[in-house]
């Protein structure tokens, strides 16, 4: 997956009511395309490329695995233990994955 089309895919299924006042950094090391961190800080969201300093939790894939989880296509506790996504630092906040980016597109 080409890394606009995750971008655009992160943006259009993003729920700010699901993140309502949370305030977390996601780091997303990905192994077909660059890396990027995303920040969300009471249901505003903002996606950097690149490393950030100081990420909540660290979630290492690719595209493919992190929208099948975005889209509910995957389970996360079965990716988890299958190995196609690795979590470092807040396990709870990359269990929130699925609520915060899984609105449907309109």
């Amino acid at each position: 997956m080409d890394e606009d089309r995750l971008i655009t895919k992160l943006q259009d299924r993003f729920d700010p009511a699901a993140a309502g006042q949370l305030t977390a950094v996601y780091q997303f090391d990905l192994d077909d395309t660059e890396n990027y961190h995303v920040q969300i800080d009471q249901g505003e969201l903002d996606i950097h490329q690149g490393q950030h300093d100081k990420p909540d939790v660290v979630i290492a894939s690719n595209s493919a695995t992190l929208i099948a989880l975005f889209k509910k296509e995957l389970n996360a506790m079965q990716a988890l233990l299958s190995g196609r996504i690795k979590v470092k630092g807040d396990i709870g906040l990359a269990s929130r994955l699925p609520k915060l980016f899984g609105k449907p597109r309109e």
